[in-house]
């Protein structure tokens, strides 16, 4: 940094109140008085230090007795290429500028390894990080100079969350547009395009990433199906208000696999800053890249070949500052026994467009002017929901109250008259059995035992099942995992036995006469798997002494830490804050 005159005089100052010190003394009292220099504590104009060495002494000393003009003597000497950079040659200095100027947000890492990657900005050495962004600095180039004014830098201050696992909480959003690509449907025009992302907020991974031109709920339900059949079923989707994450299919779909939906508070879509600043990061690394390079439009497909190649050779590699680790490392690290699987049959049904429908006593029901007839006549005079494919229009399936009841068939009436007669009489001419009532006959249901036996041996669970597993899987998952992380999740569960992680809990309700919530049962099932298993005689009496002392209820960590603590000490009457 260039000192100006006044820094100068300061520097000077200091100087000369140390030299006044020892210029006139003799040689051997010089050298003492050095010596409590040396050992003394010094405010030093700009510098971090605060002790002086011996040498630094006598050399102001000798530069004292050897200067001319006192006036000037200790200011400190200026630099002859004072305003230059060292170390760069004509090329390198006209390649970062124009790299620079194409795209502020080029790092200076990048600009260094640019230009070892040709042969007219190659040197040995090349030059360092410092030099780079002292040259770019000198001639405005730095990224604050370029961007100031721009409303990219700044923004609301809030408070930090973090996942405690992966698959824990996911976000999505969509940023732009900032790119065009050709239209598909009106060749040699563009159309805007957006990149639509999934987050896993733990590790920072993206399960699902890709440009689309059309941005509605059916893009991100496709995208949220993907990462679903490819990793499993979150826990929650944090997303924000916006058209495409609005709708009641995104919605009825996440509490069918069992995730719970959240959205922002109302014009607070920066809430989700992790994804904010990921978006921001691929218009900063990617877009304005593909806008720099000066090639003509590109084809959507090109733009989501970028955008991949981007995040799985760059992004999920490189180690996340907050998390230490890389994207990748760190969302593979956990179990895959602990994902929530659902079957890709069953996620591609349940991601179709959803909407409601009365099925009539007759059991039929409309959908864009077509009748479908319902199967299941324990559905007759109920409203239901049905999901369409888009071509198929000979069927469609039907749910209620989120278990599915099978397809309904497209239903054609029989209007000839000839036809209908024909049918009445061969129905007429058929013999007429009488039959037993059928309360004095057992249903016969060997049959279907058989099938229902064979198809869970071939096909595994139905969609049903399927979906109840998923739920009841979530707070499993949940009870596996502490507040420290998901590092010991996969160790051996406590041995079966009499008194389980089950008996503890409906005991721990017993005891304090109250209803466990989610929340409740969790606390306790991560007590269990820390400490457990538990002695029931413990338990109660670690309970039975609180009880007696008056300890409320709805403190139930209170109660779980005095459980874990006589555990520990092997002390079940050992007193609250004695040792």
């Amino acid at each position: 940094m260039k000192r100006t005159y006044t820094d100068r005089l300061r520097i000077k100052e200091f100087r000369m109140s140390v030299v006044n010190r020892v210029k006139d003394l003799e040689p051997r009292e010089r050298a003492v008085e050095i010596d409590r220099i040396v050992a003394e504590r010094h405010v030093i104009p700009f510098s971090g230090k605060t002790t002086l060495g011996r040498s630094s002494v006598y050399r102001w000393v000798a530069e004292y007795h050897a200067g001319s003009d006192k006036g000037t003597v200790l200011m400190g000497k200026t630099r002859t290429d004072s305003g230059e950079t060292r170390n760069l040659t004509e090329e390198q200095k006209d390649a970062l500028v124009r790299w620079r100027y194409d795209n502020p947000y080029r790092t200076i890492a990048d600009l260094g390894a640019e230009l070892a990657e040709h042969d007219s900005t190659r040197t040995d050495p090349m030059p360092s990080a410092s030099t780079i962004a002292r040259f770019l600095r000198s001639g405005g180039l730095s990224r604050d100079d370029l961007l100031r004014g721009s409303g990219t830098v700044g923004g609301k201050v809030r408070l930090a969350f973090e996942a405690e696992y992966p698959q824990q909480l996911w976000m999505a959003d969509t940023k732009g547009p900032d790119i065009r690509v050709e239209d598909p449907r009106n060749p040699g025009c563009t159309v805007k395009a957006v990149p639509v992302v999934l987050i896993d907020d733990c590790s920072r991974y993206l399960p699902a990433a890709a440009y689309t031109t059309e941005e509605n709920e059916y893009v991100v339900m496709e995208l949220f199906k993907s990462a679903v059949g490819l990793y499993g079923v979150p826990e929650k989707l944090y997303v924000d208000r916006g058209g495409p994450y609005s709708g009641k299919a995104l919605d009825r779909a996440a509490s069918m696999i069992g995730c719970n939906l959240l959205r922002t508070k109302p014009r607070d879509c920066s809430a989700k800053g992790k994804i904010e600043r990921l978006l921001k990061t691929v218009h900063e690394r990617l877009e304005a890249e593909m806008t720099a390079s000066g090639r003509s439009v590109l084809g959507l497909a090109e733009c989501n070949e970028y955008l991949h190649a981007y995040i799985n050779q760059e992004y999920h590699r490189s180690v996340h500052s907050s998390t230490g680790r890389t994207p990748e490392e760190h969302f593979h690290a956990f179990p895959p026994e602990l994902r929530r699987w659902v079957g890709r049959d069953s996620l591609a049904m349940i991601f179709l467009p959803c909407r409601t429908a009365s099925v009539s006593k007759t059991g039929l029901i409309q959908a864009d002017k077509i009748q479908y007839l319902v199967g299941d006549a324990t559905l007759y005079g109920k409203k239901v929901e049905i999901r369409k494919g888009y071509a198929d229009k000979s069927k469609v399936y039907v749910w209620y109250l989120d278990r599915y009841y099978g397809e309904a068939f497209a239903y054609t009436a029989e209007n000839d008259f000839m036809k209908r007669r024909e049918i009445g009489e061969a129905m007429a001419a058929a013999p007429q059995i009488e039959l037993p009532p059928v309360e004095n006959v057992p249903l016969y249901g060997r049959l279907d035992r058989l099938l229902q036996r064979h198809r869970d041996e071939l096909e595994g669970l139905g969609i049903n099942e399927q979906i109840v597993s998923a739920k009841q899987r979530k707070g499993e998952i949940r009870a596996a995992l502490t507040k420290k992380g998901f590092a010991g999740a996969g160790e051996t569960p406590a041995p079966e036995g009499r008194f389980d992680a089950s008996v503890f809990i409906h005991l721990m309700a017993k005891l304090l006469r109250r209803n466990f919530d989610s929340g409740d049962r969790l606390a306790a099932h991560v007590l269990w798997n820390s400490a457990g298993p538990l002695d029931e005689r413990t338990v109660r009496e670690t309970v039975g002494r609180l009880l007696g002392e008056g300890h409320p209820t709805e403190d139930l960590k209170g109660y779980l830490e005095q459980i874990r603590l006589a555990v520990v000490t092997g002390e079940p009457g050992r007193e609250t804050g004695k040792k």
